[in-house]
């Protein structure tokens, strides 16, 4: 498992975050899982630093694993708790460039990923919140060794 760890999570830290993502899929052999997991991890990370995450809600996480084919991203907080699952849906009828801006992060994470999981369970210190983003089939077998 590969762990970034920020403390506290700020704006200036997503590029880096953005290349250790991209970094650890593709060591892990998940290149097809690259692009998509970096803009969901990146839009949910500036989503903690914007709206949940305080200098003193404690350090974040970003965990990038491989389970069989499929590539998992797990994103943990201590900030104030929100589920994904109670985001409002974007109004995608109106002409966009009426569109109040905002408001799309959780849609395209959606969108990107094959699975979003969000639980939030309290601590000897606090509180911690994790978010699971899965990409399955992304990571196909390594190629085998030859052996003489």
């Amino acid at each position: 498992m590969h762990v970034y760890a920020a403390d506290p999570l700020t704006l200036e830290q997503l590029s880096e975050i953005r290349t250790f993502v991209r970094d650890a899929l593709s060591g892990l052999g998940c290149d097809a899982a690259i692009e998509p997991c970096t803009l969901a991890v990146d839009e949910v990370c500036a989503n903690l630093v914007e709206h949940t995450v305080g200098p003193s809600a404690g350090p974040t996480r970003v965990m990038v694993r491989r389970d069989g084919f499929d590539a998992i991203i797990v994103v943990e907080d201590h900030g104030t708790p929100f589920d994904p699952a109670n985001a409002p849906p974007p109004n995608l009828s109106t002409n966009w460039e009426e569109r109040p801006i905002g408001g799309l992060g959780w849609f395209f994470v959606k969108q990107l990923m094959d699975g979003v999981h969000y639980a939030s369970a309290p601590t000897a210190t606090g509180q911690v919140n994790r978010l699971t983003l899965t990409k399955r089939d992304a990571c196909p077998p390594p190629p085998e060794s030859s052996q003489a």
